[in-house]
């Protein structure tokens, strides 16, 4: 959202200058929503101030209560993120204190006014409801502290919504993308996995393989080398050397056919059980 809301708010500065406007309040987490009620203003000529996101310099802030103190009328996109926002909240109620006009737009039915320190005075237009949904634009135009003074020339902004849809949808996408490659990662390769990793490196993979499933598949740990007694393995290793990790092991499983076939057993005072030709 803050690439979407940066490229607006170059394309079409917040008004600087000294005729009559409106302040616009709202929260960086609802750029791309207020956009859509911004661009019908904009064209119409409605001259908006708007600022968003905290202010880089104390110098910066001082020239934003300014300019929320000048403005003939305060509109408020009413939500949790802007209640939250100190900056915006606090001149929105610093204008409620000096009884400067103010106009909210509710994008849910979700009443914030308590959230947001504001009178039960101050008027709503709920733009969830289908019948007042259309008429947020007449219900600014008609407020109290609204003039024709406000309106200057109008701004071709039509091919710049089509754009911020794009690049709105393109973020979309990127998040999908990267959401996918995590997952994939996660799941396929063990990407940010919490999951310990082996402490003790047995390169032998009979041998590893015998390890881990006795380990519960987990992670081949010095305590849990410690611990294991007893190893069943499917087929005989290359070499017995690495038992040397598996300090507690008495009994070793293996399949019988692999000492037919002349395999070597491991050195060491091990007893030795035999299973099927087949390992089971």
């Amino acid at each position: 959202m803050i690439g979407i809301m940066k490229h607006w708010m170059k394309q079409f500065p917040p008004y600087e200058g000294d005729r009559p406007y409106l302040y616009f309040a709202f929260a960086a987490a609802d750029s791309a929503r207020v956009w859509r009620l911004l661009r019908p203003l904009l064209s119409r000529g409605c001259r908006v101030w708007y600022c968003c996101g905290p202010a880089g310099s104390a110098e910066e802030l001082l020239h934003r209560q300014a300019r929320c103190e000048k403005a003939a009328l305060t509109v408020v996109y009413l939500t949790d993120a802007v209640c939250a926002d100190r900056d915006a909240k606090s001149a929105v109620l610093v204008n409620q204190k000096f009884n400067r006009p103010i106009l909210c737009l509710d994008p849910d039915e979700k009443d914030r006014r308590l959230s947001m320190n504001l009178r039960e005075t101050v008027p709503h237009v709920p733009l969830y409801q289908s019948s007042a949904g259309g008429d947020w634009e007449s219900a600014i135009l008609h407020a109290e502290g609204f003039s024709q003074d406000m309106i200057g020339d109008p701004i071709d902004v039509g091919n710049s919504g089509r754009l911020i849809s794009r690049l709105t949808l393109a973020f979309c996408a990127l998040a999908v993308l990267l959401a996918a490659v995590s997952f994939a990662g996660f799941h396929v390769f063990g990407w940010f996995s919490s999951a310990p990793r082996d402490e003790v490196e047995i390169s032998d993979l009979v041998l590893q393989a015998a390890v881990r499933q006795a380990a519960g598949g987990g992670a081949i740990t010095e305590e849990r080398l410690s611990e294991l007694s007893f190893l069943r393995l499917r087929e005989l290793p290359e070499s017995w050397e690495e038992l040397r990790f598996l300090s507690a092991l008495e009994r070793i499983e293996l399949p019988q056919q692999a000492l037919l076939d002349g395999g070597a057993l491991p050195d060491g005072d091990y007893v030795i059980e035999l299973s099927g030709g087949d390992g089971s």
